[in-house]
């Protein structure tokens, strides 16, 4: 074994973090020691650098590649000693363990931290270990056979360590770890359900892996079983915890909680109805803790997670929110996001937080009152709220960010491009969710519509524009009874924009033909809602309504012989 370990260790400095193999010495070992001594070894070795870590794993990786674990005259699979399988056992807790992202991913998620040269090779060295540690995980599945039922004492860690390298954009996870917990986990799940042992490592990791990391993050909004609490106690704005770094160890230390969840809450199918709602309560707490947390990124990443927790519960038809009155919860945990806006939050960070945030809230009102048995005063509620996010966040955010640098003249500016595209994109969403209620809001809507089109500086920018026709076409199908009053400044901002185009003379040609084609679709919807009035009341239309319909394409024309370069829009 000491050969072996030379052998190892001499590989891993002459080609640092590159996965050693072939080791010849790994033969006479296997044939000298069981896995009993193999174990030993492994315990009592020095394992406080990361040289001696990587080492271990290699040794062990080789060992077991060598092992052999069948019986003479192709009998099938020696069973183990019980010393051996329980030396099998450690092995898999260990590797499990060594597999986990280091706490030096931490400051990826941290908006005040400076990455060190020192960090920089700490996280290389911890992706290093990650890759071994799978790797290992992978073999140990040779002795499997051996054990007393075929499988591990403790599933659920192995699981974990998968988890965590479920989604390759993670920080720590490369090609190598990726693909590694890739075919471990199709195994690994596979066999678990086969044995009907998934769902209770499931449980296992949320009750005694996760749920003791958020012990001292403590939530007033929520009871111990994870429902609203009518008789909440106000709390500090800002405690003791926040600036005790161990109160919160999913941020400092086992910072792959929000990734393994993320991997749980995307195995529930609609017949898992029972254990997702056995579930739910483990789920929220955790959830909240990070949406409510003062870290941008932890907020974006509670916010996903809300969206991924009430796919469940929509696919399933699950009352259980209904049941814990938890909406207005989700609620007032996720509005606060909405606010972060420039120019005190960066724009990159406040994209990545409303596109978590938004979806979150949208998802938390469909779910609770759009569901199979919606009742008129569910329609009321969603309606409420739906038109709450409109005015009083995405309108009131799109001023904002539309106006934060003076302009020359009467014309908006957009010194935030991409969040006033992404604005304009959610307002979109809403409107077509909101429907003939779109009506209501006209006077609100129009002006961000017209401010935008008609830009002058707007074909700077051919996806703002694209999101403006796509919302203005979106107001005029939903509107449609009352949109002939606001003709005057859709064919104002759809005419200006058109011709801005024209005057456009750089490259982005494609855009640009793209943009013009919204347009022309954009207007002959309006010509198709003009010429087809309908009425709310459904009673004869309004004289004024009439003769409009009698009037367009006179009006149309006018516009066309005021600016022949308007003819290819209105043809």
């Amino acid at each position: 074994m000491d050969k072996l370990r030379k052998e190892a260790r001499e590989a891993l400095v002459q080609n640092p973090g590159k996965m050693p193999v072939g080791f010849f010495p790994a033969v006479a070992a296997a044939s000298k020691s069981d896995l009993a001594q193999l174990w030993q070894d492994v315990a009592a070795y020095d394992h406080s650098t990361h040289l001696n870590i990587c080492e271990s794993l290699v040794t062990v990786t080789s060992y077991i590649d060598y092992w052999d674990g069948m019986l003479p005259k192709d009998q099938g699979p020696r069973p183990l000693k019980p010393a051996e399988a329980k030396a099998v056992n450690n092995l898999f807790d260990w590797a499990s363990a060594a597999a986990l992202p280091s706490s030096d991913f931490a400051v990826d998620f941290d908006e005040t931290a400076e990455v060190s040269d020192d960090i920089i090779k700490a996280q290389n060295e911890s992706r290093f270990r990650s890759e071994l540690a799978l790797e290992l995980i992978l073999v140990l599945n040779k002795p499997l056979a051996g054990l007393p039922n075929g499988k591990p004492d403790n599933a659920a860690d192995i699981l974990l360590a998968g988890a965590c390298f479920a989604n390759e954009q993670n920080p720590w996870a490369t090609s190598e770890s990726y693909n590694a917990a890739s075919m471990l986990m199709s195994v690994w799940v596979q066999d678990t359900h086969r044995g009907n042992t998934f769902w209770p490592a499931i449980d296992f990791i949320l009750r005694e892996r996760i749920r003791p990391l958020f012990a001292k993050t403590k939530n007033p909004a929520i009871t111990s079983a994870g429902r609203k609490n009518f008789h909440p106690q106000t709390l500090p704005r800002f405690g003791a915890s926040d600036l005790d770094a161990s109160a919160k160890p999913w941020k400092t230390t086992d910072i792959y909680v929000a990734s393994v969840l993320s991997w749980i809450l995307s195995q529930y199918q609609p017949e898992d109805k029972t254990q997702f709602e056995a579930h739910f309560q483990l789920f929220v707490p955790t959830i909240l803790a990070m949406v409510d947390d003062n870290n941008l990124p932890f907020k974006t990443k509670g916010c996903a997670l809300l969206t991924q927790l009430l796919q469940p519960i929509q696919e399933s038809n699950s009352d259980i929110l209904r049941r814990t009155n938890l909406t207005s919860v989700f609620e007032d945990a996720v509005a606060p996001c909405l606010l972060s806006l420039p120019s005190i939050t960066p724009e990159d960070r406040s994209l990545d937080l409303l596109g978590a945030a938004y979806p979150a809230l949208l998802s938390t009102f469909k779910t609770a009152y759009k569901g199979p048995t919606q009742s008129e005063k569910d329609k009321e509620a969603y309606t409420t709220s739906l038109t709450k996010i409109l005015r009083s966040n995405l309108i009131s955010s799109f001023h904002h960010v539309s106006s934060s640098t003076p302009a020359t003249g009467s014309a908006a500016s957009f010194p935030h491009p991409r969040l006033s595209t992404f604005l304009l994109e959610k307002i979109t969403i809403v409107i077509n969710e909101l429907g003939i209620h779109t009506t209501k809001y006209l006077q609100e809507l129009i002006p961000v519509l017209f401010t935008t089109l008609s830009n002058p500086f707007g074909t700077a920018h051919p996806q703002l524009l694209l999101a403006a026709a796509a919302a203005t076409q979106a107001v005029i199908k939903n509107a449609h009874p009352r949109i002939w009053r606001w003709r005057g400044e859709i064919l104002s901002g759809l005419c200006s924009c058109w011709l801005h185009i024209a005057e456009d003379n750089r490259d982005s040609v494609a855009e640009l033909a793209r943009l013009k084609r919204e347009l022309q679709q954009t207007l002959q919807v309006l010509r198709l809602v003009l010429l087809n009035p309908v009425t709310i009341a459904a009673d004869v239309p309004e004289p004024e309504q009439v003769q409009v319909k009698e009037n367009v394409e006179k009006e149309f024309q006018e516009l066309v012989d005021a600016d022949a370069e308007l003819k290819g829009l209105f043809a």
